[in-house]
C-alpha cells in the first residue's frame, strides 16, 4: 500500500502533524513556503521534530523529504494535508494550483471552510476535504519541538462538493480514523472553537490586553459567567443545524469546562490549560474564528430565521474592537457562493 503523503504547513499543527505520521510509518514530506521556513534547519540539525505532552515521541522524527518546491512535493505525492490557518489557505491554494492533478485529494486541517477556497484555484478537479477543528490542541515550544495537549481520537470529515466524501475517505481512512460530515458548512459549525473563542476573548478583554502573550484563556479566564454563555451559544448554535437539517456531533461542552475549572484536579487537562492565547484581538482566536465559522453560523440563521443574538452580539463586539465588519469581509454564504442543501 502507498505509505506517502506530504504536510503542507510547517506551523505547529503542520510539524505535529508531520512527525506523528512519521513515528507511525508515513513516508511524510513537509512542505512550506521559504518565508515560512525558518525552523527547517532547527529540525534537520537534530534529525527530527520531537512531540511532547499528551503525544509524546522518544526521538526526534525525521520526515522523509523537508522543502520548499510545491511542484516536486505535488508531483511525489498524492494525498495533501494543508495544516495551515484560515489566512493561508489561499496563498497555499495558488502555490499548489499550477501542479494539481485530478488524482490528488486535499484535507485540511483546521478547515474553516477552506475547500470552498482553495478549489477555484485548482486546474483539476481533485478532491478537496476537510476536518471539524483541528487534528491538535498544540503549540510550538521552539523551532522542531511542539507540545501537544490532548491524544488524537476520531476526526470527522467533510468533503467539497459532499459527494466526494468516499474518495477522500479512501486516501486518508487508512491515515486517520474518520467518520463522515454531511458537508463542510456542518463540519465548521461543530468545531468547539466556533462557540468559545470570541465569548472567551471578549469577556476577558482587559485581562488580555494585561497580560499579552502570557494570557491563558483556559487557566486565566474561565468562569461560570463564561461557561453559561458558552452554553447558551451552544443552544443557538445547536437550533441552527437543526433548522437547517445538519448533525450535532456533540453534547454540551459545559461538563468539560466545568471540569477545566477544576483546578488541581483532572491533571490530564493540566497542558489544554496551559496553552497560551488570544495574545491580542488580532488573534486568530477572535480573527480566525468571526471570520470563518460564527461568520457562517450566523449567515446560516439569517437564511433559515433562526434568532441568535448572544451569537450576534459577540459576532458585533469583536468586529466593533478590531474594526471590522466581519459579516462583510467573513466567509458567508453570500461571500462562498454556496447554497446550504448543494453542496
Amino acid at each position: 500500500m502507498d505509505r506517502k503523503l506530504a504536510v503542507i504547513g510547517s506551523g505547529a499543527t503542520g510539524c505535529a502533524t508531520a512527525a506523528y505520521l512519521t513515528m507511525n510509518g508515513w513516508e511524510v514530506t513537509l512542505c512550506d513556503t521559504e518565508e515560512q521556513a525558518g525552523d527547517f534547519p532547527a529540525i534537520c540539525s537534530q534529525s527530527g521534530i520531537c512531540l511532547e505532552g499528551a503525544v509524546k515521541s522518544d526521538n526526534p522524527q525525521m520526515p522523509c523529504c523537508i522543502t520548499t518546491d510545491f511542484e516536486r512535493t505535488l508531483l511525489e505525492n498524492r494525498r495533501i494535508l494543508v495544516c495551515v490557518s484560515y489566512g493561508r489557505q489561499e496563498e497555499i491554494a495558488r502555490r499548489c494550483g499550477p501542479y494539481v492533478r485530478a488524482d490528488h485529494v486535499f484535507l485540511l486541517s483546521p478547515g474553516n471552510l477552506g475547500s470552498a477556497v482553495m478549489r477555484r484555484h485548482f486546474k483539476e478537479d481533485a478532491v478537496t476535504g476537510e476536518l471539524s477543528g483541528n487534528l491538535w490542541a498544540c503549540r510550538r515550544k521552539r523551532a522542531g519541538v511542539i507540545t501537544v495537549a490532548l491524544p488524537l481520537g476520531t476526526v470527522r470529515a467533510a468533503a467539497y462538493p459532499s459527494e466526494d466524501y468516499l474518495k477522500l475517505e479512501a486516501a486518508f481512512g487508512s491515515v486517520f480514523s474518520m467518520e463522515k460530515g454531511e458537508n463542510i458548512i456542518e463540519a465548521a459549525l461543530n468545531s468547539p472553537n466556533v462557540t468559545s473563542h470570541l465569548a472567551g476573548a471578549v469577556l476577558n478583554a482587559v485581562s488580555i490586553e494585561r497580560k499579552n502573550k502570557d494570557f491563558c484563556l483556559f487557566m486565566d479566564g474561565m468562569g461560570q459567567v463564561l461557561v453559561d454563555c458558552i452554553d447558551q451559544l451552544e443552544e443557538e448554535r445547536d437550533r441552527v443545524l437543526q433548522t437547517a437539517g445538519l448533525q450535532i456531533y456533540k453534547g454540551r461542552s459545559r461538563g468539560l469546562m466545568e471540569r477545566i475549572m477544576e483546578y488541581g484536579r483532572h491533571p490530564e487537562l493540566d497542558i489544554f490549560r496551559s496553552l497560551d492565547g488570544p495574545s491580542d484581538f488580532s488573534h486568530r482566536y477572535v480573527a480566525e474564528d468571526a471570520s470563518c465559522g460564527v461568520a457562517m453560523l450566523i449567515s446560516l440563521a439569517r437564511h433559515y430565521g433562526v434568532p441568535v443574538a448572544l451569537t450576534e452580539a459577540f459576532f458585533q463586539i469583536s468586529g466593533k474592537i478590531n474594526g471590522t465588519d466581519y459579516g462583510k469581509t467573513g466567509r458567508t454564504l453570500e461571500n462562498l457562493q454556496l447554497q446550504p442543501d448543494c453542496i
